[in-house]
């Protein structure tokens, strides 16, 4: 995923940090806290993150996490578990929602 992170995605890193200096120190602080008060270990917490991300459908999150969730020591079949979870509740909100259709 290393091409995510091209000149141009740095270069607008750079003046994003820069033009929200402010805001960036708290949400830093912010995930420091949550990591450093999980009362999970940091592969689960990790492996989370990732299932997460996956939900959400964003690429950089899904970069970060499942580099952390494997330096914490997650195998392929955990992160691939991790997908499958978050997989399996999109498609229940898929239905969720579908449903709605078929109502009244």
């Amino acid at each position: 995923m290393s091409d995510l992170y091209d000149k141009r995605y740095k270069s607008g890193t750079k003046k994003y940090i820069e033009a929200a200096k402010e805001p960036m120190a708290e949400y830093k602080k912010y995930q420091k806290s949550l990591l450093d008060n999980s009362p999970f270990d940091k592969k689960t917490t990790e492996l989370i993150l990732l299932a997460s991300s996956c939900a959400i459908q964003c690429s950089y999150c899904i970069d970060t996490h499942s580099k952390r969730a494997k330096m914490a020591g997650a195998t392929d079949k955990d992160l691939a578990y991790a997908v499958t979870l978050a997989a399996s509740v999109k498609h229940g909100a898929t239905v969720s929602y579908g449903v709605n259709a078929l109502s009244e």
